[in-house]
């Protein structure tokens, strides 16, 4: 077929046009951190300021990666809070939303159990311009949307502590309901390859045949591990008062089960190179699931272990190396969305090529920052989204796959130091 005059090709005419992950990356992960026992401002902002910045600070020379953690408002006194912290916290936590690193509501707290409690918070958030996309259920809050593991009431039209029409207009669109999977890298095949460890084999078989129950069960339509079923990162999900929400898995593998090391303390055993590795070979996007604020013990080293601060060490290691690309859980959950909604039409030039993107109006440019195009002439590549060129792209090298690229540039959050 003679293209060379300006013929539209259709994308999957071509084969894959676009990259799974934004090059030179093979693959995607959000350490996704719900704040439960995190005592006070300062041990937060300790941990934020460690894993997102460069700069020295109470745990020492940070990280540098990109990692969101989450809010609630009414809790009990001895655990951080936006109602419970003093003015300093309050702006902390207002600063962290408009950077991009605050991107979780982790329910409205324990102690919110009427639908005047998620007004008031969320009036606060609105009186400030912050926005946060991503909702978690948080142990059993009443606030909660999960009717079976989370036990909550917040999307139950009449019962008290009905909100889910106040928060999801409010602009939450990704639900978190509970379901944690043990599988390594979604949006890929279900395996369970990484989790058997040989030196605990009583813990990991029962993990094992936890998660292949799971999937059993998934086969039912009304089964509360659906989503288990084809590993999507992502999957329609309806609330009990009808609304519509993108539903997201979160991920633990470790071969203890779904909630072991889910800690500050546990997460250097989930985290492990063995597990990064799987992840990268599977080329897959994971949310994990976790609890930064959580320690065994607190003593010296402050409010992260010398063997977690060397995780995320090793883990920064592994991006820089272009394994693979950590950022928040609102991004991941962002690009992803926005890449399975995504079009993509190829149109042969005499002087080049050009990708037409075309994208549901509802879905902004800017969350397919880092899409990444397959094509041999990258030098004389252009890009347009519902009609309009994208004045910036960046031309790769030829990957692992030995294919040469175009990207929409990533942009990096900037983290607020003071």
């Amino acid at each position: 077929m003679d293209i060379s005059r300006g013929l539209l090709v259709p994308a999957q005419a071509r084969g894959a046009d676009i990259r799974q992950h934004p090059f030179p990356f093979k693959a995607m992960l959000a350490i996704c951190s719900d704040l439960d026992e995190t005592p006070d401002r300062q041990a937060y902002w300790a941990v934020m300021q460690f894993l997102n910045s460069r700069e020295t600070g109470p745990l020492g020379l940070g990280v540098g990666l990109e990692v969101g953690n989450s809010i609630y408002f009414d809790m009990p006194p001895d655990q951080f809070s936006y109602w419970g912290t003093d003015d300093r916290g309050r702006a902390m936590v207002r600063s962290l939303i408009e950077s991009g690193h605050i991107d979780c509501l982790h329910s409205f707290g324990d102690l919110a159990t009427h639908r005047k409690h998620a007004g008031r918070a969320l009036d606060e958030l609105n009186a400030h311009g912050c926005r946060v996309a991503v909702w978690v259920d948080h142990a059993v809050a009443p606030s909660n949307f999960g009717s079976d593991i989370m036990r909550g009431f917040g999307d139950v039209p009449g019962h008290p502590a009905y909100h889910s029409d106040l928060t999801t207009s409010f602009g939450i669109r990704y639900v978190w309901r509970g379901r944690v999977t043990s599988v390594i890298g979604q949006n890929q095949p279900p395996s369970l390859n990484g989790v058997w460890n040989r030196k605990r084999p009583t813990a990991s078989l029962r993990t094992l045949s936890k998660e292949i129950a799971k999937r059993i069960h998934a086969r039912r339509p009304t089964s509360r591990y659906r989503i288990h079923r084809a590993n999507r990162l992502i999957s329609p999900g309806r609330l009990r008062d009808g609304t519509c929400v993108a539903e997201f898995l979160r991920c633990n593998p470790h071969w203890g089960g779904v909630s072991s090391c889910d800690t500050a303390d546990g997460i250097a055993d989930v985290l492990t190179p063995t597990v990064i590795d799987q992840l990268v070979r599977r080329r897959g996007a994971s949310v994990l699931y976790t609890h930064l604020g959580k320690r065994r013990r607190r003593g010296s080293e402050g409010a992260l272990s010398a063997a977690t601060q060397n995780c995320f060490r090793h883990l920064a290691e592994r991006q820089s190396r272009g394994d693979v690309l950590v950022t928040t859980t609102r991004r991941l959950l962002d690009y992803c969305s926005a890449r399975d909604h995504l079009r993509v039409s190829r149109v042969q030039l005499a002087h080049g090529v050009r990708f037409d993107l075309s994208l549901p109006e509802s879905i902004p440019a800017s969350r397919l920052q880092g899409l990444t195009l397959y094509t041999d002439d990258s030098l004389r590549a252009e890009v347009r989204l519902n009609g309009h060129q994208l004045p910036r792209l960046i031309s790769n090298p030829a990957d692992e796959a030995g294919r040469a690229s175009v990207s929409i540039p990533w942009e990096p959050l900037t983290f607020p130091l003071p």
